[in-house]
């Protein structure tokens, strides 16, 4: 990547003065990886090391749960690797039930913020998808009644 000559004459005398062991690319290539973290937090893949497992869904650390009941809005928090719900740790279904007063299925009730987004999930639509019995079989060349693999 071409730079002004004057800048790269500035950076290797830089390098020499500072007795800094590293090659002129390498400090460019930190430069730009710190230039994307400020100004495109999301084009840099930082791994993310907490938060909630619920079920076969990652929630990271920071994320918004919500649920709705008699048109009120009520909030859960992920801190860490623990749900909070006023304070409390609980579990996606114990917090749809305790705002709810009924038997909710918490999939079909909380709806997710996850960090970083701008529009509000539903949970359900975060759940991966598995193929249905029939069809996976048939994928797999098994007959669906006996299991017994057909001839090609």
């Amino acid at each position: 990547m071409p730079i002004p000559i004057e800048l790269h004459q500035q950076l290797l005398l830089a390098v020499i003065q500072s007795g800094f062991k590293k090659e002129a690319w390498e400090i460019g290539a930190a430069a730009i990886r710190d230039w994307l973290v400020r100004h495109q937090p999301d084009a840099i893949a930082m791994p993310v090391t907490s938060g909630y497992q619920w079920k076969n869904v990652f929630l990271p650390n920071g994320t918004l749960l919500r649920t709705v009941f008699n048109g009120k809005n009520y909030h859960a928090l992920v801190e860490g690797d623990q749900l909070r719900y006023e304070k409390a740790i609980t579990s996606p279904s114990r917090f749809a039930n305790a705002v709810g007063g009924v038997r909710r299925n918490a999939w079909k009730v909380i709806w997710v913020l996850l960090p970083d987004a701008t529009t509000w999930k539903l949970a359900d639509e975060l759940r991966p998808r598995r193929k249905p019995l029939a069809l996976k079989n048939r994928h797999e060349g098994k007959s669906f009644s006996t299991g017994i693999r057909s001839s090609p």
